[in-house]
């Protein structure tokens, strides 16, 4: 398979480069965050750029199981840059991937004007993985270490946060498009 990986740190504004390079704790990422929700992945596709079709996006379908912080529709699109056409994959290094039928607990920034078009906080580090029923992989980014949690747990965790959000850096210019 033909592969290009295209580090886009310097396509990206500082702000968003700072999602990746400054660790955050669950609490932070959840505070960066407009909506916070345990989703299921039903649609998956890339999206060329009609001006520019060496430019991908990738559009993710998310429904949305539960409301964990925040509140919006019952399904969004996540917007990633990078996918798949045909044999060529462009790849953002440090994004999170995702599978059809995956659950997660995510963490994102939904733009007032569209709630249903959804950014992840903090890149790769904006979604963490659902296995067996009631497990989530947790990523410590301190130690660099992945621990299982309580999916419940957690919730409770999020939801004993104060009201409000801190917020975080906005999605890049060109995702929002």
């Amino acid at each position: 398979m033909k592969r290009r990986v295209f580090v886009v740190l310097a396509a990206l504004s500082c702000a968003a480069w700072a999602t990746t390079q400054i660790p955050h704790t669950v609490p932070q990422r959840a505070m960066a965050s407009d909506r916070v929700a345990v989703v299921e992945v039903t649609e998956r596709k890339t999206v060329t750029d009609p001006v520019d079709p060496r430019k991908f996006k990738t559009h993710t379908l998310l429904t949305v199981r539960e409301n964990v912080r925040g509140t919006g529709p019952s399904s969004v699109t996540l917007i990633q840059l990078g996918g798949q056409r045909g044999e060529e994959r462009v790849i953002v290094p440090g994004d999170a991937e995702f599978t059809l039928g995956e659950r997660a607990l995510v963490f994102l920034h939904c733009p007032a004007a569209s709630p249903e078009r959804c950014y992840l906080v903090a890149m790769g580090e904006g979604k963490l993985p659902i296995v067996d029923t009631d497990t989530v992989i947790v990523h410590d980014m301190f130690t660099h270490e992945r621990a299982r949690r309580s999916l419940r747990d957690l919730i409770a965790e999020v939801r004993a946060l104060p009201a409000g959000k801190v917020r975080g850096p906005a999605a890049p210019k060109e995702l929002s498009r």
